[in-house]
């Protein structure tokens, strides 16, 4: 033969795609197949998740979104916080937030205000005027601007306070040997005039029992930043009956929620087995207090409740 041969010479070039039956075919199979992959994308990803679930939350339970951070007792912030709300003068701790269920920053009477502020005040702050009262003694000048910030320290900005009258108030440092010290407002000055005048010690007691005892037990940081810390309390009550005692321990300043009452109790076993929070640990009330961040970034104050 003068020409080679060709398979695909003697054949006509044919699209089976125009053939409407086998179109639709082709359609249906598409449509299936799809179907299938998409069946089987559902159900391996829930064998995943299922498998996922079952490694990393073998009891079952979704887990919960934490909405704080446990802090260290011996944390800096909570140490200082802590000790804001447990001041006292003359080394006596106040009871503000003690026998009152809840405090807010509203519930201060003025004089509370300052006796709170004025705690971190230092023998630097008191600048002497190079003036005497008619008993000689020296005149210092607190300048308000001191105390205006000492007043955001513990209750954040925008609180006010009156500087009318006058304000005694035992320091927990001496000046010239006194640590009474007697302020005025002088307006002309804008500063406090204070004399010392007067020493008073520390309170010590020599009851048998306190009034109540505390013991700080957690803290944490929430969501937004403000610190909740959490204190343990009882009260007590000592009453004597002949040569001993009978001891009352309360969850309430009121004394109207008993949790032990133990009968013929002497002095002497209240100093072999002192009275501990710890042994009541799960019975008593729980003081909260709330600190919040102020514009200055610094935490004050914002609220305290007893649960």
């Amino acid at each position: 033969m003068s020409d080679n041969f060709k398979i695909m010479d003697s054949f006509e070039e044919y699209d089976a795609s125009d053939n409407p039956k086998i179109r639709r075919k082709r359609r249906n199979n598409k449509t299936i197949a799809i179907v299938v992959v998409v069946i089987l994308s559902l159900v391996i990803g829930l064998c995943v998740f299922l498998g996922s679930n079952a490694i990393f939350n073998p009891n079952g339970k979704e887990k919960e979104t934490p909405t704080s951070i446990q802090l260290d007792l011996k944390n800096e912030n909570v140490d200082i916080l802590y000790h804001y709300v447990t001041y006292g003068t003359r080394n006596k701790r106040n009871d503000k937030f003690i026998k009152n269920s809840s405090v807010t920053i509203k519930d201060f009477t003025n004089e509370e205000k300052l006796y709170y502020a004025l705690q971190f005040a230092q023998p630097e702050d008191f600048v002497f005027s190079k003036k005497y009262n008619d008993k000689e003694q020296k005149i210092y000048n607190f300048s308000k601007i001191k105390l205006d910030d000492y007043i955001k320290r513990f209750f954040g900005d925008g609180v006010v306070y009156s500087t009318e009258g006058t304000l005694t108030y035992p320091f927990s440092f001496r000046i010239n040997g006194q640590n009474v010290g007697i302020m005025t407002y002088s307006q002309t000055k804008r500063a406090y005039e204070t004399v010392f005048d007067g020493l008073q010690e520390d309170i010590k007691s020599t009851d048998p029992i306190e009034p109540y005892y505390t013991k700080l037990v957690s803290a944490e940081q929430n969501l937004d930043n403000s610190i909740t810390i959490k204190e343990k309390i009882i009260y007590t009550e000592l009453e004597q009956n002949g040569d001993s005692y009978m001891l009352s321990v309360y969850k309430d300043y009121n004394k109207a929620s008993i949790i032990e009452r133990k009968q013929n109790v002497t002095l002497e076993d209240l100093k072999k087995n002192p009275i501990k929070v710890d042994n009541y640990i799960n019975n008593c009330a729980t003081i909260e207090y709330t600190f919040k961040v102020g514009l200055s970034n610094n935490y004050y104050f914002a609220s305290s409740k007893i649960v």
